[in-house]
């Protein structure tokens, strides 16, 4: 090989060749300056060329790496580049030979190499202190090092002047060829947490020889290659004569002869491979359809079981809401607080009642019928007392809840929406004069010492002075003037109904208006009770077409029903239609009574499928679900029932065609009740006006104005 054409002039580790920012740092010189061992060598190190050196690295016995770098490095730089490779602190490097620690500032060329002109080290880690347990120690891993780090390009081989022509010794330069290949992959799987991939095949197969590749180099190979003679056959054909004897010559006949052309060679596996390919398709149709039935079957079983949970959740569900109700129920018969939770008992009594009157008239006639329907009326009038015994003292008890909440309404500051959805309060004298009055009226209703009541009564008497434009001035002050003599001059007295008088009329005092000019409310007669009542105290339906009866009057020509059952179907009928993003539905418009008069007149308080009269399962669901919900577009079911009508798609091909009419007949009286209704849903439909109801007049003012 020719020195001249081949080798560089100036060779260097090409791990070097990195950009500046990559390259060894050198650090500051730690520890004294190295001594030789004499002056020539000195001399002789300092007159020295720079030239690549090969040197090793012994980490452990059987662990030893190699590089190549200019004999002009020093220890510091060589333990840059090697920290850098090995990913560790460069300071925590110690560099050996011979047991003796070499410092940072000693080059390559001074140490100790062998016959061949490497230099090998001993390299160790220095122990770190631990600051944080959950920290790793440091470690000189040959896997971080094969893994980030190829191998140098070029190898420096010295040899000796025994081994070469004019007998001086060289160093030769190597280049080494990574012939490796990337093997397909072919199949496998990759864990997603560490990213360790698993292959389920791997191929043998070598890299693709290419001659032109090899066409210009001189390597070991080419320059050994050994001719050898190998005898051929002829390139043509030749026609020969084969006598039988010296006088007659055999003649072979060409008409039997046939010619073969030569195809590409195969194996005998190759041949039973193409011989079988129709077979080995069959087979992989088939276990690929039988892969996709697998795969079917399995779908729609864990769709079928999935189906099936979702169905005993629903079952569960309903029955924990089931149990809920009972319970609901039960505490509200055993607590009652509202005019519904009366009610709620009323119906009971009366349900109660039409039951041992049915076992009465089954079990006594005559005389002793007559006793026991008067001993069953004595029970229920001792019911209805007692039921209206409590009604009485829940509502007293409620009562003074009841002025507080109105107290505090009143002290409450004017909010408004301001510029900007800004939230403004304004505190007006009015509302700061609620306030302190209030606190008054807290201190009135207490029960203190003598001393105290006295105090109490001399501060209000002179606040009370000053509201000399109240009405009821005078019997206010003469009440809180007549109970300060009682408390000076007498020893023992009773005042709780003076106070509850006083209560009363500085309540009223707290409510009045020194300039405060009293609107007109328009009023109407009950036709009833024959009382001028203001509108609020009437009850408004969708049924009616004027205001004649007052809430008081119809509340008493009402039957006692439970009001909580027909509350919690209208909830369940608004909450589905605002689910369906139905805002313009008359489920936000009709009442707690219309939906009563819907069970009990149109659908006859029972099922129109099972028939089932109990008012805790029923519903009125949409019958046409694509429309919105409306008294004449819906349907008595159950609960149950309801989930399975929301599934069908086409009615006609479920229902028969008699129910189907039965429920047009319904829906038609239901429309002809609640034809008011229809005609004003109609004008705010064609007007447009529907969406500005329950709107911000402040926000509908500025949309208009746009």
């Amino acid at each position: 090989m020719s020195e001249k054409e081949f080798l560089p002039t100036t060779v260097c580790n090409m791990q070097l060749n990195v950009p500046p920012r990559q390259r060894p740092i050198v650090r500051s010189v730690c520890g004294p300056d190295y001594m030789p061992r004499s002056t020539e060598s000195v001399q002789s190190a300092i007159s020295m060329e720079p030239q690549n050196v090969t040197v090793k690295f012994c980490i452990a016995p059987d662990k030893l790496i190699a590089q190549v770098y200019p004999n002009c490095m020093t220890m510091a730089e060589v333990k840059q580049d090697v920290a850098r490779r090995f990913e560790v602190d460069p300071m925590l490097l110690l560099i050996k030979q011979e047991g003796s620690l070499i410092c940072n500032t000693v080059p390559i060329y001074a140490t100790i190499s062998d016959e061949f002109g490497i230099h090998k080290f001993d390299l160790e880690l220095a122990q770190k202190p631990k600051v944080d347990e959950c920290d790793p120690s440091p470690k000189l891993s040959l896997r971080v090092y094969y893994e980030k780090y190829r191998l140098p390009d070029y190898l420096t081989v010295h040899i000796s002047g025994e081994d070469t022509e004019d007998g001086q010794p060289k160093n030769i330069v190597v280049e080494i060829e990574n012939s490796a290949i990337e093997k397909p992959f072919l199949c496998g799987y990759q864990d997603k947490k560490t990213g360790k991939q698993y292959l389920d095949a791997f191929t043998q197969t070598g890299p693709y020889f290419d001659k032109w590749k090899y066409k210009r180099y001189r390597t070991r190979d080419t320059q050994t290659w050994e001719h050898k003679e190998k005898i051929l056959n002829t390139a043509h054909e030749q026609s020969v004569q084969c006598y039988l004897d010296k006088i007659n010559i055999r003649y072979e006949s060409t008409a039997t002869d046939f010619e073969i052309i030569p195809g590409k060679y195969q194996t005998y596996a190759q041949i039973e491979r193409a011989e079988h390919k129709l077979e080995k398709i069959l087979l992989i149709q088939r276990n690929w359809r039988r892969w996709i039935l697998w795969k079917y079957i399995h779908l729609r079983a864990a769709e079928y079981r999935r189906l099936v949970k979702n169905r005993l959740d629903e079952d569960e569900r309903y029955e924990k809401c089931v149990e809920q109700r009972v319970e609901r129920n039960e505490k509200i018969k055993q607590f009652p607080r509202t005019n519904d939770d009366f009610d709620l008992l009323f119906a009971e009594i009366s349900r109660w009642k039409r039951a041992e009157l049915k076992r009465i008239a089954a079990n006594y006639e005559g005389p002793a019928r007559i006793s026991e329907v008067n001993i069953l009326l004595d029970k229920e009038i001792s019911l209805l007392n007692g039921v209206e015994r409590q009604r009485r003292l829940v509502h007293l008890a409620m009562e003074d809840f009841r002025n507080d909440q109105l107290l505090k309404k009143m002290g409450k500051p004017i909010e408004w929406i301001g510029y900007n959805d800004t939230k403004i309060h304004m505190d007006l004298l009015r509302t700061q004069r609620v306030r302190f009055l209030t606190e008054i009226y807290k201190d009135l209703r207490k029960t203190d010492d003598k001393e105290k009541r006295l105090e109490l009564l001399g501060r209000v008497m002179q606040l009370v002075a000053e509201e000399s434009c109240f009405p009821n001035f005078a019997e206010l002050f003469d009440l809180f003037d007549r109970e300060r003599n009682l408390l000076l001059y007498t020893r023992s007295c009773d005042v709780e109904i003076l106070r509850k008088r006083q209560n009363i009329l500085f309540f009223e005092l707290i409510k009045f208006q020194k300039n405060g000019i009293p609107d007109k409310v328009p009023s109407r007669m009950c036709i009833v009770c024959k009382k001028v009542k203001p509108y609020a105290e009437f009850a408004i339906r969708t049924r009616q077409s004027h205001v004649d009866t007052c809430k008081h009057c119809y509340y008493l020509k009402l039957v006692a029903t439970e009001n909580n059952v027909y509350q919690s179907i209208l909830r369940c009928i608004q909450r589905d239609e605002r689910k369906r993003k139905c805002a313009s539905s008359f489920a936000f418009v009709i009442q707690q009574d219309d939906v009563r008069h819907l069970i009990d007149k149109i659908w006859h308080g029972h099922s129109a499928l099972s028939k089932s009269e109990n008012l805790n399962e029923l519903r009125l669901p949409r019958w046409n679900k694509s429309d919105d919900w409306s008294p004449w577009n819906c349907i008595c079911l159950t609960e149950r029932e309801t989930r399975d009508h929301y599934k069908i798609e086409d009615l006609e091909k479920v229902y028969d065609p008699k129910f189907i009419l039965h429920v047009a007949n319904s829906h038609m009286l239901a429309r002809n009740l609640f034809h008011t209704l229809a005609a004003v849903a109609t004008e705010f439909q064609e007007t447009g006006l529907w969406w500005k109801v329950g709107m911000n007049k402040q926000r509908s003012s500025k949309l208009d104005a746009e």
